[in-house]
C-alpha cells in the first residue's frame, strides 16, 4: 500500500511531536519515534515514497535555460550601491519545478510568494518543516560592474513566524565575490547558503511558519543577471 495525502500529514505531525521541544529521552518522544518507524515499515513501501517525504528541491528559473532566452537583468545605479536590495527574477512559464517533500506540498500548494518583480520580492515558504529540518538556497547570477575594483555580496533575508522574541528579521550573509579583472565583465557568482529550521521559523500552526528570499549589496553600479533560484530542502 502507498503513501497517501493523509499518510504524509499523519507523519509530519509524529515528527512535529518528536521536534516539539520535549527531552530527547522523555516517555512521548520516545513513543512517536516508535511510531514514526512503525509507520515506515508498514507505509513506504519503495525507497522512491521515503525519499519523497525527507527530501526535495524547489527551483524557480529565468528564461536563461531555454531555447533563446536571457536572465533577468536588475540595473544597479550609482544612487543604490551599499544598499541591501531585493532579487529581482522573472520566472519563465516552465521554469518552476516543485519537487518539495510532502509534508510541504501537503501545507502549501505554492512554495513561494511574490512576482519576483521590482518590489515584489520572491520569499520561499517553509511551512510544513520543524526543527530537525535543514535547506540551503542556491542562487546563479552574473554581474557586469561599471567600474574596476568592485564587490557583491549575498545574503539570505529570514522572517519570523508569529510570537517569536525577538519578532524582526534576521539575516546570513554568504561570501562576497570580488571583481578584480576590470570592469565591463561578466563575473559569475553562485551564493548556496546552508541553514537550519530553528524555532522562530519552523512551522508554527496553519498557514503560519518562517520564510526566506535572497538580497544582494554591491559597492559599485552595474548590471545584475539573475538566472535561478533553488531551495534545497532536507525535511
Amino acid at each position: 500500500m502507498g503513501l497517501t495525502s493523509k499518510d504524509s500529514k499523519d507523519l509530519v505531525s509524529l515528527i512535529e511531536t518528536i521536534s516539539s521541544g520535549q527531552g530527547a529521552d522523555s516517555p512521548s518522544n520516545e513513543k512517536a519515534r516508535e511510531e514514526a518507524l512503525k509507520y515506515f515499515v508498514e507505509k513506504a513501501t519503495t525507497a522512491t515514497e521515503v525519499k519523497e517525504i525527507i527530501q526535495g528541491y524547489y527551483a524557480l528559473l529565468s528564461n536563461f535555460y531555454f531555447t533563446g532566452g536571457a536572465a533577468t537583468e536588475v540595473v544597479v545605479p550609482v544612487g543604490g550601491t551599499g544598499i541591501w536590495t531585493d532579487v529581482e527574477l522573472t520566472v519563465d512559464p516552465l521554469g518552476t519545478f516543485d519537487f518539495r517533500p510532502d509534508g510541504m506540498t501537503a501545507a502549501q500548494s505554492v512554495g513561494h510568494l511574490g512576482t519576483g518583480a521590482n518590489g515584489d520580492p520572491i520569499l520561499f515558504k517553509l511551512e510544513g518543516l520543524t526543527q530537525s529540518s535543514s535547506c540551503s538556497l542556491r542562487t546563479a547570477l552574473t554581474f557586469d560592474p561599471d567600474e574596476d575594483g568592485g564587490r557583491l555580496e549575498a545574503r539570505l533575508l529570514f522572517k519570523r513566524h508569529s510570537g517569536t522574541t525577538p519578532g524582526t528579521d534576521f539575516a546570513i550573509e554568504a561570501t562576497s565575490l570580488a571583481m578584480e579583472s576590470g570592469a565591463d565583465l561578466d563575473y559569475s557568482a553562485t551564493p548556496n547558503v546552508q541553514f537550519f529550521i530553528g524555532d522562530t521559523i519552523d512551522t508554527n500552526g496553519i498557514g503560519d511558519a518562517g520564510t526566506v528570499q535572497v538580497q544582494f549589496k554591491t559597492d559599485v553600479a552595474g548590471i545584475i543577471s539573475m538566472r535561478e533560484l533553488a531551495l534545497f530542502i532536507q525535511a
